[in-house]
């Protein structure tokens, strides 16, 4: 329903957010990510920090548990 759509806070993330995030829930390290989405470790790092940002969590553990509550 739509309550739920509004209340998922992967809703705001990006089609690479998500690559990076659904990675990290794999265990993948930065460096795993970069080399498999053919993107700089850096770029990994920026997609990293946003998705603490915007899903409000402070490390990887957190912002893995929202992915796997979602």
């Amino acid at each position: 329903d739509v309550k739920k759509i509004h209340d998922n806070p992967l809703t705001g993330l990006t089609k690479r957010e998500l690559e990076v995030l659904s990675s990290l829930a794999t265990g993948r390290t930065n460096k795993e990510i970069a080399n498999e989405l053919s993107v700089s470790n850096n770029t990994v790092k920026f997609h990293v920090r946003n998705l603490y940002q915007k899903l409000n969590v402070k490390n990887r553990s957190q912002a893995v548990s929202l992915y796997h509550k979602s």
